[in-house]
């Protein structure tokens, strides 16, 4: 690494609003001893050409705070105990591969040489829709206003009311970006997206109030927890697809807007997920095959129907702002058009688990009534059958309903319509309640069936009541096995 070292000199000192020589100010720094111990500072300087510390050595606190840089900053691979840029303006900042020992400050900053106009982070749109946005960037190809790939901070990353202003896609490109403290970009403002792909934050990614075009976190390891909330805003999609986040998720009073705002949160793994954003958002909401301990939502804040995706969405606990009921919760299922059993189950297992034993049956008798939809017209029939006898096993006492209303049914017919008597002197007494309950019953029998013969029309209402019971018992049976099967 280039070090300069010579005899002790008396230390330069600009004033703040002087114009220097960026070789100048490098030539300060790399030859700085740090013998007081002190913090290398520079303030309010305009720095003409180009400062370039790549692959140097700074023992020192370097701060380069409120200076205007009219060149690109390039700081790759610079090993530096602190960097402290807060209020600086630069066209970018390239840090690729740079090690800093405890902070990276950039509170205030404005990086880039255009106007914060979102450019959002879309998709691969159809043929003929577009450019596409590759998801695995070609980094060697790549540039952004701010590079901290494969960077390592042992301390904080700083980046709050940081202003990042583009006509490119990124705004940051810091994939496996190694940071030992936290992350924190509250007020963070960035035309472009952020491109933090395979990054390890040990603490915290705190976004709170932060605008952007989007967030690229595939990969991405969180010790703490990612903070998206109060006024954070994104106009392109936000993607933690296989992120494994420690502590919470939350998109709390989050707004995921027009055009392209989406939550892409495949495979990822946290134990409390919130979703409680300020409006609905814009673009879809994929949670396929994440985990998740607890979810925090709001009805006011679910996707429009055809766009969430649940499936292999898991649980333990629903959490809401205010009271969901079950049938608004089983709406939330049916706006993802996919929504098989899996969905379904998922959710009656977490009232189950929360001890609503009747959530979770209505739950389970809606998930008959979705997969049924699917099925040919004669299974679809059998299960609307099957749906007003018994409910597909879980309305049990509908079926006990419709046995005594045919049954008095039945009575009351056969009370004003006796039918001819049939055998010898052993014949009953006739009893119409006990004879529409024989013709009822499609095995056992009390005797009465055989020993009466209906004639003309009360005929045709004894093989009604004959051809319902066994119906009846058909339905209850195959509700049975379902729900034995099934739970």
């Amino acid at each position: 690494m280039a070090r300069l070292r010579g005899s002790r000199r008396p230390r330069w000192r600009p004033a703040p609003g002087d114009t220097v020589d960026a070789a100048r100010l490098r030539e300060e720094i790399i030859g700085h001893e740090d013998s007081a111990g002190g913090p290398l500072r520079f303030e309010g300087l305009r720095v003409r050409g180009r400062l370039d510390l790549s692959r140097c050595r700074v023992d020192s606190v370097l701060e380069l705070v409120d200076c205007v840089f009219d060149e690109p900053l390039r700081f790759a691979e610079l090993t530096v105990s602190a960097l402290d840029l807060s209020g600086s303006r630069a066209p970018a900042l390239h840090a690729n591969r740079v090690t800093v020992d405890g902070d990276l400050r950039l509170s205030g900053a404005t990086l880039g040489s255009g106007t914060p106009v979102p450019q959002p982070l879309t998709g691969p749109p159809a043929a003929g829709d577009g450019p596409r946005v590759p998801r695995r960037l070609p980094e060697d190809s790549t540039s952004a206003v701010v590079e901290l790939a494969d960077a390592r901070i042992d301390g904080n990353l700083v980046v709050e009311q940081l202003t990042v202003a583009d006509s490119g896609p990124w705004s940051l490109l810091a994939p496996r970006l190694n940071v030992s403290g936290s992350v924190h970009a509250r007020g963070l403002t960035a035309s472009g997206a952020l491109y933090l792909r395979d990054a390890q934050i040990a603490y915290a990614l705190n976004l709170n109030g932060a605008d952007v075009g989007g967030l690229d976190g595939t990969g991405l390891a969180c010790g703490r927890g990612l903070y998206a909330d109060w006024g954070f805003r994104s106009a392109g999609q936000v993607l933690l697809r296989a992120a494994t986040i420690e502590g919470v998720v939350t998109f709390h009073d989050s707004v995921v807007d027009a055009p392209a705002g989406a939550l892409l949160l495949s495979r990822l793994r946290v134990p409390r997920l919130r979703l409680d954003l300020r409006a609905a958002p814009a673009g879809a909401v994929v949670l396929q095959d994440a985990a998740v301990d607890v979810l925090v939502d709001s009805a006011a804040t679910w996707p429009a129907p055809g766009r969430l995706n649940l499936e292999g969405f898991t649980y333990k606990r629903l959490e809401t702002a205010g009271p969901v009921d079950v049938r608004t919760r089983i709406g939330w299922l049916t706006r993802d058009p996919n929504a098989g059993a899996g969905s379904f189950e998922q959710l009656a297992t977490s009232y189950e688990s929360a001890g609503d034993e009747r959530s979770a049956r209505i739950v389970r008798h809606a998930r008959e009534r979705h997969v049924r939809r699917l099925d040919r017209l004669s299974g679809r029939a059998w299960g609307l059958v099957q749906d007003l006898l018994f409910g597909y096993g879980y309305a049990p006492r509908r079926a006990l309903v419709w046995l005594l209303s045919l049954a008095a049914a039945g009575s009351l017919w056969f009370a004003y319509h006796e039918p001819r008597a049939v055998g010898g002197s052993g014949q009953r007494a006739w009893d119409p309640v006990l004879y529409s309950v024989d013709l009822l019953i499609p095995v056992a029998s009390l005797g009465y069936r055989g020993s009466w013969d209906p004639q003309g029309a009360g005929k045709a209402v004894a093989v009604f009541l004959v051809v319902s019971g066994w119906t009846l018992a058909t339905a209850v049976l195959a509700g049975a096995r379902r729900v034995i099967g099934r739970g």
